[in-house]
């Protein structure tokens, strides 16, 4: 057995799981808001519809991800994932310096990653469970050029931390199955730029999100339970530090919103995400060089289309609803369980209820058919079958004006 191959699916998917909850609005609506300015979430969408906005923000919320997966095995054998709640959060907040500059700040969890199959499953030498959470942090100003059109930009900060558990073929001296822990951390550097026209009913909206290579230094693998005389040898060591990057990609968004009249708002919105950045992705262990690895993963771009609603019910009351097509970056030769990813048909519904004193209340429900996917043939290992994922998401949030 070749040995270093038992690295090669860390962080494998991470590249294709991008969370599309950064924001209950959004949520609601498709992910469709970057040709609109709602709120201070625009400083994410696009920052150039900070200008845009009548009001000053504050907003913070977080969702609740419930991932399902079922695999279906060559020899007709059924396994499901464990369940798992994960909590990607937000916080947003803009302030209008003057009629023509206002400035504002984006925290939020854009890219992440959590699967997690049961001890024993049949792919347990793949993946047992696998984590990436990201925090990107961006200050941003933007400035009106003229009454119709904005421009606004701003870096990014991206922070890390990714983990992944596996089973190990050999048996230690206990007679238990051998296991691999791998842990790190890293961080990358971007920005996010964008301009946004007012053309009275209708707003258009152009916006780009650089892509972020996230570098991972001195990570730890942890190794559990393996035989003796596999150490004596030099095959494994009991722990030892590794060094790798992840390119997370760049979003060109072009969305557009219309005031049909008084009560209904449309918006329609494309994304073209570069997921072709994440082309390999390689291992390096200054003191055990037998484990280092290089290998290919091959994304693709990818394009999303999305529509939402916006209807003000009453004067307190918003509600929303939205429809999106995602497609999946990734080829079926490199499809894994650590993110069993598809081609996804997303469906969110939601609303804001304003309350006292420049307060409101948000929430959204959204629901991701990811489509069925059926492996015949694998690029990283011989783990064949047919895979069926739905994602369930539910969100709260608040909003402060003044």
């Amino acid at each position: 057995m070749k040995w270093s191959l038992l690295f090669l699916p860390f962080l494998g998917e991470a590249g294709g799981f991008q969370v599309n909850t950064q924001g209950q609005k959004a949520i609601s609506m498709g992910g469709s808001v970057s040709g609109w300015a709602m709120d201070a979430s625009v400083c994410y969408f696009n920052p150039g519809g900070l200008t845009a906005l009548k009001s000053n923000f504050l907003n913070a919320g977080v969702s609740f991800l419930l991932p399902k997966s079922t695999f279906l095995g060559s020899t007709g054998s059924s396994e499901s994932m464990s369940s798992q709640l994960y909590t990607p959060f937000y916080v947003y907040g803009n302030y209008a310096i003057n009629e023509k500059i206002s400035v504002g700040l984006s925290v939020n969890t854009p890219f992440g990653l959590g699967t997690k199959w049961e001890d024993d499953w049949s792919g347990r030498f793949i993946s047992r469970e696998a984590r990436l959470n990201t925090i990107f942090f961006q200050p941003t100003i933007a400035m009106k050029l003229n009454d119709k059109i904005s421009i606004g930009a701003g870096p990014v900060i991206a922070l890390g931390k990714a983990n992944l558990k596996k089973a190990l073929p050999v048996n230690g001296t206990s007679g238990e199955e051998a296991s691999l822990e791998l842990d790190g951390k890293g961080n990358g550097f971007g920005f996010n730029a964008g301009v946004y026209v007012s053309l009275d009913k209708l707003t258009l909206g152009l916006s780009y999100r650089s892509k972020v290579e996230m570098d991972i230094e001195d990570g730890e693998a942890t190794f559990t339970d393996v035989p003796q005389s596999l150490i004596d040898n030099g095959t494994f060591p009991l722990s030892s530090k590794f060094n790798s990057a992840i390119s997370l990609p760049s979003v060109l968004s072009l969305g557009a919103g219309y005031q049909i009249n008084e009560k209904f708002t449309a918006i329609f919105e494309l994304n073209y995400t570069g997921w072709e950045v994440y082309d390999s992705l390689n291992f390096e262990f200054p003191d055990h060089s037998q484990l280092e690895s290089r290998n290919g993963k091959e994304y693709k771009n990818s394009i999303a289309a999305r529509i939402g609603m916006n209807y003000q019910h009453a004067e307190k009351l918003q509600l929303r609803a939205g429809l999106a097509y995602d497609q999946s970056p990734v080829e079926d030769q490199h499809l894994s369980p650590e993110l069993p990813d598809g081609n996804k048909i997303i469906l969110g519904v939601g609303g804001t209820y304003a309350l006292k004193k420049g307060w409101s209340v948000e929430a959204s429900l959204m629901f991701e058919d990811v489509r069925e996917r059926k492996e015949v043939e694998n690029a990283e290992n011989n783990f064949i079958g047919t895979y069926k994922s739905n994602l369930y998401v539910a969100g709260i949030g608040v909003q402060y004006t003044f």
